[in-house]
């Protein structure tokens, strides 16, 4: 089994989760494959601007933010999951009324609700049997909203029997990345990067052989190779190394990603979406 993270910008455009949807397929064709995937580049960003917004009662700028994200999502796949989603959250800003962080929380979440829905409809339409799933089905966190922690044992259970069926019938999970919910179902999100932790406790539940996160470049570097073309290429790491790299501030990495799959000696791949040949960084005991 071969749980897969793609980021936001790897989903950005229809192109892009095309991309993805034949890059997720390849693999498909000899694994069992859950995907893990991330909102479309900015989209989170957006909603926080739209949570602002209705906050302060400015319902005029509140339509705009909706207007820009609904044709974003629109120009990528016209699917009526698109519709049902954004009226949801039209209702439910509407209906709100203290916006807390649990509110805040909620709101946030639905980049990662979208792209889900727009990757499993693209899988399904190029012959991979794909199903959208909501990763409060699958992730008990802590509620600690904004930054919460998952508890294992009770995400393991959660998670084998939202996903184990799923699986059985070779259909591939497209999980929401980000975020998971309180055992009584109330939003959680993981931070910024969240959908790396998502994609690693997710293979601890299932007792993956491999996780595979999708970036924008070809593996974890000492720097940003984009800036700087002199940074070193890390073709191997620790988990321990990989680990110091995060909470040292690498952007690459989530800080607690390497926590779950350490556990049980995971092997953690680094690759490029926009170059899957490429071997990547590969991080191990």
């Amino acid at each position: 089994m071969i749980i897969m993270k793609f980021g936001g910008t790897s989903v950005g455009s229809k192109e892009r989760i095309l991309n993805v949807a034949n890059i997720a397929k390849k693999y498909y064709a000899e694994n069992k494959i859950v995907v893990i995937v991330s909102a479309m580049s900015g989209v989170t960003d957006k909603l926080i601007e739209l949570f602002q917004k209705f906050k302060s009662h400015d319902y005029f700028g509140a339509n705009q933010i909706i207007k820009t994200l609904y044709n974003i999502h629109k120009l990528a796949l016209d699917d009526i999951s698109i519709d049902r989603l954004f009226g949801e959250l039209i209702l439910y800003l509407t209906l709100c009324k203290n916006f807390t962080l649990a509110n805040y929380d909620y709101v946030i979440s639905y980049g990662e609700k979208l792209s889900s829905h727009l990757l499993s409809a693209t899988l399904n339409n190029i012959g991979a049997k794909s199903i959208p799933v909501d990763a409060s089905l699958a992730i008990v966190t802590d509620s600690c909203f904004g930054n919460g922690r998952v508890i294992l044992d009770r995400t393991s259970v959660k998670a084998i029997s939202s996903l184990s069926p799923l699986l059985s019938q070779n259909i591939i999970p497209v999980i929401t990345g980000f975020f998971g919910a309180t055992k009584d179902g109330q939003i959680v999100t993981l931070g910024r990067g969240g959908s790396d932790y998502s994609a690693t406790i997710l293979a601890n539940a299932l007792d993956a052989n491999e996780v595979i996160l999708w970036k924008e470049v070809d593996g974890i570097f000492s720097g940003d190779p984009n800036k700087d073309p002199s940074v070193k290429f890390y073709s191997k790491l620790s988990y321990d190394e990989a680990l110091a790299l995060a909470q040292a501030g690498a952007k690459i990495l989530h800080p607690e990603a390497m926590i779950p799959v350490q556990a049980k000696n995971i092997i953690v791949r680094v690759k490029n979406t926009f170059n899957p040949d490429h071997p990547g960084t590969q991080i191990w005991k």
